[in-house]
This record gives C-alpha cells, structure tokens and sequence, in this order.
C-alpha cells in the first residue's frame, strides 16, 4: 500500500506516463505509444514536450522549434531563427524525399502570423511548437503559442511498445 501511495505521488509530481495520440508526431511516435515524462525542468529546443493545449482541446505531444525571445520563419522547407539558417536532423530523410519528389514538408510561414505583433519575436513565458509530421499536425501554426504553464512536462523515452524504444 505505502508503495502504490508512492508510486501516485511521484506520479503527480516527477513524472507522468501518458499514450500519445494521433499522428502528429508520426515518425517519432506513433498513435497509441505510451511515453514517459519529465515533470522537472525546462524545454529545449528540438525537445518534445507534453502540454496541455492552446484551445482547450485535450493534451498533446510537440516538438519545440521557437524559444522565448526568437523569431522563427520557415522558407523552403529550411528553417530560420532569428534570420540563420538551423539545420532538424530529425526531419532529413523526410526532408530529402520530398524534394526528390519536388514537394515540401513545412509551408511557409513566419512567427509575426502566429503572434500578430510587428517583430513576430516569441514573448517571454511561450514556445512555438511543430508536429513531425507537418501536413497533418495540429501545432502552433493553428492554435498559437504555448504557455509555459500549460506545459506538463518534456518527453524523456517511448516505454511502449518496447521494440521500438527511443530517447529525446
């Protein structure tokens, strides 16, 4: 019994263990994994993060791509913060498949349309957030930024299924 109380308290406080769903983050997670996450500590950039989302429809599992205090901007499938190039390992052989096949990943798009400020940098406190797999995510670019309040925790590894264990 003194283990399960533990175990609860832990669990609301250190970390939680959530199923990820939908395909948004399609292929660094699939619909149903359960993944476990950090309630301890701070985003970083290329991180996933568990949070609560913007409009109020449920919780759901991103990458953050924009940090307080950056403007971010994508052209050509390439993304730029704060005008320099940054290079998403984690999206290059997606990112060459479709440009042999002469398509794009990531439309277009500057943070100043998803903030609606003049300068488009990220106000302190707000990430902006992308899904992996961009055609079909429901990200920043539809329900803005995220509140850091709002953020539950950052993804550590995939517990499950267990063959396809991956670390972040």
């Amino acid at each position: 019994m003194i283990l399960l109380l533990l175990m609860l308290f832990l669990s609301k406080v250190i970390f939680t263990l959530p199923k990820n769903e939908g395909y948004g983050m399609r292929d660094a997670l699939n619909d149903g994994d359960r993944v476990y996450v950090d309630r301890i500590g701070k985003p970083k950039r290329f991180s996933l993060i568990y949070f609560d989302q913007p409009d109020g429809n449920g919780t759901s599992i991103r990458r953050v791509v924009g940090l307080p205090g950056e403007r971010i901007r994508y052209h050509n499938d390439e993304l730029y913060i704060d005008d320099r190039l940054v290079i998403e390992r984690f999206l290059q052989k997606k990112l060459v498949q479709a440009q042999l096949a002469n398509e794009v990943i990531t439309e277009d798009f500057d943070s100043i349309d998803i903030i609606g400020t003049t300068n488009g940098i990220i106000p302190k406190g707000k990430y902006l957030v992308l899904g992996d797999n961009r055609h079909y995510a429901t990200d920043s670019r539809y329900y803005g930024l995220v509140d850091e309040r709002a953020m539950i925790g950052n993804v550590k590894l995939r517990w499950w299924p267990f063959y396809q264990m991956n670390t972040y």
